[in-house]
């Protein structure tokens, strides 16, 4: 199925959890990261419950430090 990853596209297995996409991509730390599915910020406890379904969209910020 597709879904979107900062508005680029993604083929997935049907079913796929929030999390098996996030490892998937090569994240393996999830701290300092922000991540919004279908606009609604999901908290890192959520992820393997999350399933994700045709024309999901994701977004993924990682923190940085500055001023």
């Amino acid at each position: 199925m597709k879904i979107y990853v900062n508005d680029e596209t993604k083929d997935i297995p049907t079913g796929s959890s929030l999390h098996f996409l996030l490892i998937d991509i090569g994240m393996e730390d999830f701290s300092g990261w922000a991540i919004a599915l279908n606009e609604e910020v999901i908290p890192n406890l959520e992820f393997k419950g999350k399933t994700l379904v045709e024309g999901d969209r994701l977004i993924l910020v990682q923190a940085t430090q500055g001023g």
